[in-house]
């Protein structure tokens, strides 16, 4: 494929984390009766559309995103109508400025496990694929192909414990039991000091394959994974904002895109399945981000609006509605401010320019 078709592709995958993000506003919305006036899939002129229990649809020409508007987001609506998204319970509004970022946790899931299932994550297997030249393991006659099958009189089957047994040996010479050919043999081994990784190491390097999941396993493994992927993002975060070099360490719009695309042609150059592999686990930390960011407590962002619905919700008492729109506003101008200065360094890191 092109580079253009990569950098369509990693928009689609972008677009698609925006449109579930606004799908959980809308899902949310109906499910506690707040009535939605439009759900656009897309963003830009309307191609076409239709109305259907009292909310319009449209089909937008950008295929990046999606939007859900409501009474009482613009100036113009009256602000007695009974429908006006500012005069519903603070709680359903809480619900529904919530759901939009909580279903991009979900959707990183659904990925998640649509990988490991369906496409298969490389893992490694017992099989050695590596004989390093002039290494212990070269000079025992350790072969290519070689199964390890004991340690020491202890048998194994997975190549993780293989290592595990291997590694708590020290710099010991090793018993190892080989599989060669249908036939079984015992032969030691030794060890040479590796100062890059401060180990003793034989010099072998055991083999990957692609390996599917049951359903079950791919669920319970998913969402560990997503977990700690929450985790270390969180830890980064935490770690950029204290931070002096914090810009160096953002990417915007087009900086996103241009990783997407540069990963992505890489992955399809080796597979078809090491590129889907590739935008599945992409789509999983786009849509785990965007959902962590929206979650901020800050002004114009789904978790400022959490914040104060919250304290409404808890205290009966809110802010005006025009000081509320004052704080969004203003968090919004610095919000669209950090994206022209992302976006810009981007382009000058694209065309070579130190930043």
């Amino acid at each position: 494929m092109s580079t253009l078709l990569y950098v369509i592709l990693a928009l689609v995958v972008l677009g698609v984390c925006i449109f579930v993000h606004e799908l959980g506003h809308f899902l949310a919305a109906r499910a506690c009766g707040l009535h939605v006036v439009e759900f656009a899939i897309g963003m830009g002129p309307k191609i076409f559309g239709w109305r259907r229990g009292g909310t319009d649809y449209s089909i937008r020409a950008l295929p990046v995103g999606g939007f859900c508007a409501f009474v009482g987001e613009s100036a113009e609506d009256e602000a007695d109508d009974p429908d006006n998204i500012n005069l519903q319970p603070a709680w359903k509004r809480l619900i529904m400025t919530a759901a939009g970022p909580l279903m991009n946790f979900v959707l990183a899931l659904v990925l998640a496990v649509v990988l490991m299932a369906a496409i298969g994550e490389y893992a490694v297997v017992n099989r050695i694929d590596v004989v390093t030249d002039g290494t212990p393991a070269q000079e025992a006659g350790i072969e290519v192909g070689d199964k390890i099958v004991g340690v020491n009189g202890q048998s194994f089957t997975a190549a993780e414990d293989v290592s595990n047994a291997i590694s708590q040996t020290g710099d010991a010479d090793v018993v190892l039991t080989i599989e060669r050919g249908g036939e079984t043999f015992d032969v030691t081994v030794g060890k040479a000091y590796d100062e890059a990784s401060s180990r003793y190491l034989m010099g072998i390097t055991f083999g990957t394959e692609r390996v599917r999941t049951s359903l079950w396993s791919a669920i319970r493994n998913s969402a560990a994974y997503c977990w700690e992927m929450l985790k270390l993002m969180v830890q980064t975060l935490a770690q950029m904002f204290t931070s002096a070099d914090v810009l160096d360490q953002v990417a915007g719009p087009v900086g996103t895109v241009s990783l997407m695309t540069e990963y992505t042609q890489a992955s399809f150059a080796q597979s078809f399945a090491d590129g889907m592999t590739m935008v599945l686990n992409l789509a999983v930390i786009i849509s785990m981000n965007l959902g962590l960011m929206n979650l901020l407590p800050l002004p114009a962002l789904d978790g400022g609006r959490v914040v104060l619905l919250a304290v409404e919700a808890a205290t009966g008492r809110h802010l005006s509605r025009k000081h509320e729109a004052i704080v969004h506003f203003v968090g919004l101008v610095l919000l669209l401010g950090l994206i022209v200065v992302l976006t810009g360094r981007d382009i000058l890191r694209i065309f070579g320019v130190s930043v």
